[in-house]
């Protein structure tokens, strides 16, 4: 049964789990005033409590942007569309260029000739829904495209009550003409960020993940443990860095195995509420990571 037909099946769950640190202050705002007590121009995103929050969203969003960045410079047959859209007179081209190489372009960024085909010939509905599904590049089929779910989900991430000091930022901002490079008349303004050295607590979670789905995720969480990811906006102006500290892994897989101890993990997993005797935990989560970025380069010149 091949992985499209058998998707609706868990065969795998991972559980990464971390805290992420902020480097710098950061701004992640609530897309309108009106639902908030603050006074500010732009106030950042909280709880109804009044506390911070990350929402789980963002983190993904910036995850996979940074996943993108790296995709193109990885060693062997990877592939990241962007989510850039071409028109129609472009995609051609590119389309025609990419088949010249064996490829197709991604779905996501360009599946005119797949909606005309079904458009014409409405017999060909189903074998047209598996040809997009089969073009979509591997960001897409990890963190999901129009035409397929996500395989990660992210959670909120919240602060450690016991950690929040109560402190908004509010730093000034003015707006420039980009034209005569000097700041236009009468639009200063002010924004909220949120001090630096605040830590959020993470949990993702990858469900029937591949192969290349771990070592893409672990290269973008690679990242993070570096210090050069980044969350929430106006990060030209220096804010948003973070950094992922203690990252743990769990692990539940139901493939590989006999029917009796597939059965055992699966009830054991129903069973039990709590996650560290859900699922199996790896010894090291950084291990794990560095272990899924090096598959990537094993026979790669170095």
């Amino acid at each position: 049964m091949t992985e499209e037909m058998n998707r609706y099946e868990l065969r795998n769950r991972y559980v990464f789990t971390g805290r992420l640190v902020m480097l710098t202050a950061f701004h992640i705002g609530t897309g309108d005033v009106r639902m908030t007590a603050s006074s500010s121009d732009s106030p950042v995103v909280r709880t109804p409590e009044g506390v911070p929050f990350i929402p789980g969203s963002s983190f993904k969003g910036a995850l996979r942007s940074t996943i993108e960045k790296l995709v193109p410079g990885l060693p062997g047959e990877w592939s990241s569309c962007g989510l850039v859209q071409f028109s129609k007179e472009t995609g051609q081209q590119a389309q025609e260029e990419a088949q010249k190489e064996g490829k197709q372009l991604c779905s996501t960024a360009w599946s005119a000739d797949l909606a005309e085909r079904k458009r014409r010939h409405p017999e060909t509905a189903e074998q047209v829904r598996k040809e997009l599904l089969d073009r979509l590049c591997d960001t897409c089929r990890l963190f999901g495209s129009p035409f397929a779910a996500s395989h990660v989900s992210i959670n909120d991430l919240y602060m450690p009550l016991e950690e929040w000091s109560g402190v908004i930022q509010v730093r000034d901002g003015v707006a420039i003409d980009r034209d005569s490079e000097k700041a236009k008349d009468r639009l200063k303004y002010d924004f909220e960020v949120v001090p630096s050295m605040t830590a959020f607590e993470l949990e993702m979670t990858l469900e029937n993940a591949s192969q290349k789905d771990l070592q893409l995720l672990s290269v973008g969480l690679g990242e993070y443990m570096h210090g050069f990811g980044t969350i929430g906006g106006k990060r030209s102006r220096g804010l948003g860095a973070c950094r992922l500290e203690g990252p743990q892994v769990y692990k539940l897989e139901l493939t590989g195995i006999d029917e009796a101890e597939r059965n055992r993990r699966l009830r054991n997993y129903l069973l039990e509420k709590e996650l560290k005797k859900q699922f199996s935990k790896e010894d090291d989560g950084e291990a794990f990571l560095n272990t899924y970025i090096s598959q990537i380069f094993e026979g790669a010149s170095l």
